[in-house]
C-alpha cells in the first residue's frame, strides 16, 4: 500500500478475505471457509471447490446475515482471476470454545511476499455481542484478551510481514492486537468498533506507538464503527443500495463491494462519513461519558440484551428488555438522555428519523418523543395511569399507531415515568461527544506519569532490597568478627 503500511495486500483483497470468513456451507460442508478441512489448502483451492458445487448454492438463501447465495457467487467469481489472492495458503483455522464466545479466526500465509495475514471473523454469538458492549467497563474485554493469546501462539518464523485484519468485532480484535503486540506491521480494521475512554487513557503510550499501523476501512453509513473511540487512520467507502435488511445492510461485509459489467470487484472512496452516523456517534459518546463507571456495567448489560433482542427481530422481547426491572433504570437513563439531547440539539431528530425509516419503523413514533420531552412533569404525575395518558394523546390527535402501541404495551408506562424523572437531572451538553485521541496532551501526561510511577516503584523496591541485603551482609560480618 505504501506510506506507513508494509502489507502487500490491497484494500479490495482485504475486503474479499473478510467476506470469505462468513462463508458457511456454500454447496455443502466443504463450502465453509473457516474449517479445519481447509488447512494447508489455498484460497484458490477453496474457490474452485465452491464453484464446482455452484449449482447446489441457493441464490435467494441467506448464507450469512444479509448475504445471499447469489451474492457469494459474485464474490467467488471476483476472486477467481486474482492469482495473488488464490495462492495464499490457509495455515491454521481457530475456534474459541463455546464458553469463550465461539469466536473464529484464521492464519493465512502469502508465499509471494512471505506475509502472514491473521484474520478475525465478526461477532459469532450472543455472548460475543455482550462482550462488544462490555468494552464500556472492562479494559481489556475477555474476548479481546483471548484473541491476543491465540495470536501469540502462532509461529511466524519465515514471515517478513505480519498483517492483522477483521470485520466488525474482528476489526476491533485486530486493532487491539496491533496496539498490544509490536510485531504487527499492518492492520486493516473493517467496520470495527473502537475503545472506551478508560482504554485510551490506560494504553495511550502503546496506542501512540502503534496506531500509525492501523487503517480503518469503513462503510460511510456503518453503525458499528461509531461505537466508542476509534484509533488509526480512517477511510470511508461508498455503500451499495439497501436490500432485504434495509439500513442494517450497511454493516454487512459486502456492503462496500461493487462489480463491473464483467464481474470485476472494486471499492469506491466516499468523501466522508454519513452525517446521520456522525451525529449518532457524538450522541452515544456523550451519553457514555455521562454514566458513572460504577453503573457502566449495568448500562452495558442492558445494551447487550437490547441488541440481542433487536437482532432476533422479536418486538415483544425487545420491549421486555427495556421494561425488565433488571435493566429498566439503565434503559430509562439512555432514553431520558436521548430526549434531553434532542431538546438541546434538535438536528439529531432528522438523523434519527432517517435511521428509523430505513429500518422500516413508523417515524410517527417520534411524536411520542415530543410529548414526553415537552410534558415531563405531567408524565411524572399521571404516567402511572395509562388511561389518562392515552386520553391526553387522543385529545391531541396522536396517531393511532402510537396510542395503539401504548395500549398494547402498558408495561412501558412505569418506564416512561422513570424517564420523566431522570430528564430533569440530565445536562446533555456537559460532555463532549468527540472521540478521545491518545495524542491529546492531558491523556499522554496521565499515561506517561503512570509509567514513570511504575518505574519509580520498581526502583524503590530494588533499592529497598539492596539496602536489606547490605544490612544483612554487615550484620553477618559483625557476627563473624565477634
Amino acid at each position: 500500500m505504501g506510506g506507513e503500511y508494509t502489507s502487500n495486500m490491497t484494500v479490495e483483497e482485504i475486503v474479499l478475505i473478510n467476506n470469505l470468513l462468513y462463508c458457511e456451507n456454500l454447496g455443502g460442508p466443504r463450502g465453509t471457509f473457516l474449517s479445519k478441512n481447509q488447512e494447508s489448502r489455498t484460497i484458490g483451492d477453496y474457490i474452485n471447490g465452491v464453484l464446482r458445487n455452484a449449482a447446489k448454492i441457493e441464490n435467494d438463501k441467506e448464507y450469512s446475515t444479509g448475504v445471499t447465495g447469489a451474492e457469494y457467487k459474485e464474490i467467488m467469481w471476483a476472486i477467481r482471476p486474482n492469482e495473488h489472492l488464490k495462492n495464499i495458503v490457509i495455515k491454521e483455522v481457530h475456534y474459541e470454545s463455546d464458553a469463550a464466545g465461539g469466536g473464529r479466526s484464521v492464519y493465512l500465509f502469502d508465499p509471494s511476499s512471505k506475509e502472514a495475514i491473521v484474520a478475525f471473523k465478526g461477532t459469532q454469538s450472543d455472548a460475543e455481542w455482550i462482550d462488544n458492549v462490555s468494552g464500556l467497563y472492562q479494559v481489556p474485554t475477555e474476548y479481546q484478551s483471548n484473541a491476543l493469546s491465540w495470536f501469540r501462539t502462532l509461529d511466524f518464523s519465515g514471515c517478513d510481514i505480519i498483517t492483522v485484519t477483521g470485520h466488525s468485532k474482528g476489526g476491533n480484535k485486530s486493532k487491539f492486537i496491533t496496539i498490544m503486540d509490536d510485531r504487527v506491521d499492518s492492520c486493516f480494521s473493517f467496520d470495527g468498533q473502537g475503545f472506551s475512554d478508560e482504554f485510551i487513557q490506560k494504553y495511550a503510550v502503546r496506542i501512540r506507538q502503534n496506531q500509525h499501523k492501523i487503517f480503518n476501512v469503513i462503510a460511510e453509513s456503518d453503525f458499528v464503527n461509531i461505537l466508542l473511540n476509534d484509533v488509526g487512520k480512517k477511510q470511508f467507502y461508498l455503500g451499495t443500495n439497501y436490500g432485504r435488511l434495509g439500513f442494517a445492510e450497511n454493516h454487512c461485509a459486502n456492503a462496500i463491494v461493487f462489480y463491473d459489467s464483467v464481474g470485476g470487484m472494486s471499492v469506491w472512496k466516499a468523501p466522508g462519513q454519513d452525517k446521520k452516523m456522525s451525529d449518532l456517534d457524538e450522541m452515544l459518546n456523550s451519553f457514555i461519558r455521562s454514566v458513572r463507571m460504577t453503573t457502566r456495567e449495568k448500562v452495558a448489560r442492558m445494551l447487550g440484551n437490547v441488541i440481542v433482542n433487536a437482532k432476533s427481530g422479536n418486538t415483544d422481547n425487545l420491549i421486555a428488555a427495556f421494561s425488565d426491572e433488571r435493566y429498566s433504570d439503565s434503559a430509562a437513563q439512555l432514553i431520558a438522555y436521548v430526549f434531553r439531547y434532542k431538546a438541546e440539539k434538535p438536528e439529531i431528530v432528522a438523523s434519527l428519523r432517517e435511521v428509523l425509516s430505513q429500518n422500516g419503523f413508523n417515524t410517527e413514533m417520534l411524536g411520542l418523543v415530543d410529548f414526553i420531552t415537552n410534558h415531563g412533569i405531567l408524565m411524572e404525575f399521571i404516567g402511572k395511569k395509562p388511561g389518562a395518558v392515552l386520553g391526553i394523546l387522543k385529545m391531541r390527535h396522536a396517531p393511532e399507531s402510537i396510542t395503539g402501541f401504548l395500549s398494547n404495551h402498558q408495561e412501558l408506562f412505569e418506564l416512561l415515568v422513570l424517564v420523566a424523572r431522570k430528564m430533569r437531572k440530565i445536562n446533555p451538553l456537559r460532555y463532549s461527544g468527540k472521540d478521545l485521541n491518545a495524542e491529546d496532551e492531558s491523556i499522554v501526561i496521565r499515561a506517561e506519569s503512570r509509567l514513570v510511577i511504575s518505574k519509580r516503584k520498581i526502583r524503590l523496591i530494588a533499592e529497598g532490597v539492596l539496602i536489606l541485603i547490605a544490612i544483612f551482609l554487615i550484620s553477618l560480618l559483625f557476627v563473624l568478627k565477634t
